[in-house]
């Protein structure tokens, strides 16, 4: 409190004289300074970042290693209470917060509050960098996706073992960890972007990123999934099947993934079994997309079959795919196929590379479209140069020497340098290229042509 006292006096005497008695400021230019305690709360600092898209401004980017501190200077002083919020948990009271935290993004709320009961707020975010030696989860999109009501498995590194798992403030149920794989049951909570945290054996608690949780499954963006037919059909021999038609198989490519989505019915003697023919079906094997196998617990649901050559074929000659068998409910069937990935170009152009001269950047506002995860392309041509170097360097436009700088440290292009150059956009590097204003690409002896990104 002494601190800010000062800081106080210190903002009084620039705004308004003052007499040799030490009297309170009193112009008319400085109100905040006279406010009293009937006065409504004033938050004064200007180091508070305003926020931009809808999105509170980030406060600090930090080292899960290094607490949070920050100073924050109200009105009227003496007759204010200032708590601080972290993801709507209160964590301090006072002016000068000091508190460790847990890896990850966090919504911050200061909150000022007068004697007299009158408040006023600022939200903002705080960025907790893990520590090198922290627990280190997957960071692809299929590893970062939550589908509710099922069992996850990711890769980690720095685990040597978990006891609780918590999604948010959520805690998920069946957690273990062994081989590398952390493994545990999704809860059935709203869905959204929540950070993930593991409790080890020991009782230290971890922040290992943001995460999506959400009631679908995860689609690759390489992958396209094409609904050819749905319903609810209870199959029956003849009674009844249903025909995919040459129509909807049309755009199947061979090679693709088709599934059959369906579910069992009780039936009095036990019995079920699949076959998937066409509409001239009979017992000649030449009529089988997939000969008659039967049913059982251990069937894979969907059922799943290449789409070949053949296949195509005899569909294509026989005027659809008839799916038929016993004992079962057809419910949706799906053609999967791969597809290249979606590649967003964030900057494209001709620019030669040279240190300080002549560099590129990536603004904020482009790079706010690129999701942690995600994998980044640089296109380069090298140029010849009399001294024979070529060197990249992937930063920001604070850029120096200084590791928490880089967003990826410089090295040596040489024949063996990929091109494109690729990594991934971690969390890390989203931080400080939100906190820095955007990502430089600067190094020497090359041409750079384009920056662009994959989901």
């Amino acid at each position: 409190m002494k601190k800010n006292i000062i800081k106080y006096l210190t903002v009084c005497f620039a705004c308004c004289s003052i007499s040799a008695a030490f009297t309170a400021c009193s112009s008319d230019d400085a109100p905040y300074f006279t406010a009293g305690e009937n006065d409504a709360p004033r938050i004064l600092n200007t180091d508070i970042p305003e926020g931009e898209g809808g999105q509170p401004g980030i406060i600090a980017t930090i080292e899960r290693t290094t607490n949070f501190t920050f100073d924050v200077i109200v009105t009227p002083v003496h007759y204010t209470t200032v708590k601080w919020y972290i993801d709507e948990a209160e964590v301090y009271e006072g002016t000068s917060i000091d508190v460790p935290v847990l890896a990850g993004e966090h919504l911050v709320r200061i909150v000022a509050t007068t004697t007299k009961g009158l408040s006023t707020s600022r939200t903002c975010r705080l960025v907790v960098l893990p520590a090198a030696t922290d627990p280190s989860l997957a960071a692809d999109g299929r590893s970062r996706w939550l589908t509710i009501g099922t069992t996850k498995t990711i890769e980690c590194t720095n685990v040597t073992s978990v006891s609780k798992v918590f999604i948010g403030t959520q805690q998920a149920t069946n957690a273990s960890y062994a081989d590398g794989r952390l493994t545990f049951d999704v809860p059935d909570m709203a869905e959204g972007e929540y950070t993930l945290y593991i409790e080890d054996a020991d009782g230290v608690r971890y922040g290992c990123g943001m995460f999506t949780v959400s009631r679908e499954a995860y689609i690759d963006p390489g992958i396209k999934e094409t609904v050819i037919w749905e319903g609810a059909t209870d199959i029956n021999w003849g009674e009844s099947n249903v025909t995919v038609s040459t129509e909807a198989l049309a755009a199947v490519p061979v090679g693709a993934t088709i599934q059959v989505y369906y579910e069992m019915v009780d039936m009095p003697d036990g019995y079920h079994a699949m076959r998937i023919t066409t509409p001239w079906w009979g017992d000649n094997a030449e009529d089988q997309v997939v000969a008659q196998f039967d049913l059982t617990a251990d069937t894979p649901n969907p059922y799943e079959f290449t789409y070949t050559e053949a296949s195509k074929a005899i569909v294509d000659e026989r005027g659809g795919m008839l799916i038929v068998g016993y004992g079962y409910k057809l419910t949706k069937v799906v053609a999967v196929e791969g597809v290249a990935p979606a590649e967003t170009t964030l900057w494209e152009g001709s620019t030669d590379i040279n240190w300080g001269e002549s560099n590129v950047t990536v603004s904020a506002d482009d790079m706010a479209a690129v999701p942690v995860g995600a994998t980044i392309h640089l296109y380069y041509d090298t140029i010849d140069m009399p001294d024979g170097y070529h060197a990249m360097r992937v930063t920001t436009p604070w850029w120096g020497d200084n590791a928490e700088d880089q967003v990826v440290a410089q090295f040596d292009l040489t024949a063996d340098t990929p091109n494109p150059y690729e990594f991934t956009y971690t969390e890390a590097s989203k931080a400080i290229v939100d906190e820095r204003g955007g990502m430089l690409i600067v190094g020497y002896g090359y041409k750079l042509t384009k920056v662009s990104f994959e989901k």
